[in-house]
């Protein structure tokens, strides 16, 4: 339902969110994860981040979700997320976020 709320607030700006696994401050995958973000972009910056528990709290309720590798993530695409990863390891949220608005996140499609 977040996701639906996040849609339509889409279709006038150019907000994102995306979801990030964490471990010690850079994107790691979910099996390593300690924690899970939501990161919301909004015109070109962050607007706020918020940590959930799990990945299954990101599923439904990110744009797209960024892994360093690649992983399982057919729950996000049939929830309508793309699943990108990251160019380089060790990459912290604002690497990310920046990595994102330059479109130098890989599809897992062209990996």
């Amino acid at each position: 339902m977040e996701l639906l709320i996040i849609q339509e607030k889409l279709k006038g700006d150019r907000m994102f969110v995306l979801g990030v696994p964490l471990r010690d401050g850079v994107c790691s995958s979910s099996k390593d994860a300690k924690e899970f973000a939501k990161v919301f972009v909004d015109n070109g910056k962050i607007e706020k981040i918020e940590y959930v528990d799990s990945r299954d709290d990101l599923v439904g309720a990110v744009h797209f979700f960024v892994t360093p590798k690649e992983e399982y993530v057919f729950d996000f695409i049939e929830m309508g997320a793309e699943p990108l990863m990251c160019p380089r390891e060790e990459m912290g949220i604002d690497e990310v976020v920046e990595a994102f608005l330059f479109k130098e996140l890989y599809s897992y499609g062209s990996v």
